[in-house]
């Protein structure tokens, strides 16, 4: 057993290296379609080469088309952790009622390698008998990805971990398309497609969709009083408390500057002007080094404020004009203008 304290070091860092796999498994159906769209215009604004480009559509039609097969596996390895001989189990009975390419088709979603049918076979004999062996010689189970990868790296040494690297750079590629560096919510350029999904989609189902739209008062004056690395510092509270104290399902987007904008799909006016008043008193309260912010808003509801993006964030623009013409620190629905 004197190998047993590398071994698990080695299992560990195999850990890290499925965690990094199953970023790839997240993306829903939805977001790949999105990720699509948004390589498309990283096209555009970043000048990328055709074979890059063609490569990147190549890897997200990839992605799409094993959505559901990787959903099936993943379930099947999360039914119960504890349980090897169970998922084992599962995994046998899918293969013997599948065709010859159901292992093909899991090596490629488990480790992004393809191999021919027979030898796909033979390499999933072998990595059986390998998780069987790690599991006596540390005298516990051992998770059947685990195994797989360690046999992969370190027994056949076929792969040298090269999706860790293609998993990064897709990772940062998405963040870079999609988020503010400073702040880490959504950019300008995510909220303007956004918000046309989600109004076309209340318009379809009759729903009802709220924006609301502010800025910190005095930013300049803020800025020039105690320096950018203040003004950033407030930038990046104000991008944190988004992020925590908004829905999921709820879009916070920096527009630009010192002004943000949250979409907020099936919320009626009346219960959106509730959130951002709570929102606007935990801002007035953050401990921030060089003083105290403040925040004004408007509210806009689709479809009794605007039908429309442009119309519908202009209505939210004329409240948040008018929160600050009555004396900042506020937030106004436009139809009590």
């Amino acid at each position: 057993m004197a190998g047993a304290p590398h071994q698990d070091q080695e299992i560990n860092r195999l850990k890290r290296i499925i965690e990094a796999y199953e970023k790839l498994t997240e993306f829903s159906h939805q977001e790949l379609l999105e990720a699509d769209r948004t390589i498309q215009a990283h096209e555009q604004i970043q000048g990328m080469s055709a074979e890059e480009i063609r490569s990147l559509h190549r890897r997200i039609d990839t992605l799409k088309h094993e959505n559901t097969f990787r959903k099936r596996i993943k379930a099947i390895l999360q039914e119960d952790m504890q349980n090897e001989s169970k998922i084992l189990e599962s995994l046998e009975r899918i293969r013997r009622s599948s065709t010859e390419d159901f292992l093909v088709d899991l090596f490629r979603v488990l480790v992004h390698y393809e191999f021919e049918g027979k030898e796909a076979q033979n390499y999933w004999d072998a990595i059986i008998r390998h998780n069987q062996e790690m599991a006596e010689n540390l005298g516990r189970p051992v998770g059947l990805r685990v195994a797989l990868l360690d046999f992969f790296i370190n027994q056949n040494k076929i792969l040298k971990n090269p999706m860790i690297i293609e998993i990064s750079i897709f990772d940062e590629m998405m963040k870079n398309n999609v988020l503010d560096e400073l702040t880490q919510v959504y950019n300008r350029r995510y909220f303007d497609r956004t918000l046309m999904r989600e109004i076309n989609r209340a318009r379809r189902h009759n729903g009802k969709l709220t924006l609301f739209l502010f800025d910190i008062d005095n930013f300049k004056k803020y800025n020039d009083t105690h320096g950018h690395t203040a003004g950033d510092e407030a930038l990046k509270c104000v991008g944190r408390m988004l992020n925590s104290e908004f829905r999921r399902e709820d879009t916070p987007c920096r527009y630009g500057g010192e002004e943000f904008v949250v979409i907020m799909p099936e919320t009626s006016a009346e219960a959106a002007m509730l959130v951002a008043g709570r929102f606007s008193e935990k801002v007035a309260v953050a401990q921030l080094s060089s003083g105290n912010i403040s925040i004004s808003g408007g509210v806009a509801s689709f479809p009794s404020d605007g039908e429309e993006p442009g119309e519908l964030f202009l209505q939210a623009d004329r409240a948040l004009y008018r929160a600050k013409s009555d004396g900042k620190n506020r937030i106004l629905h436009v139809a009590d203008l």
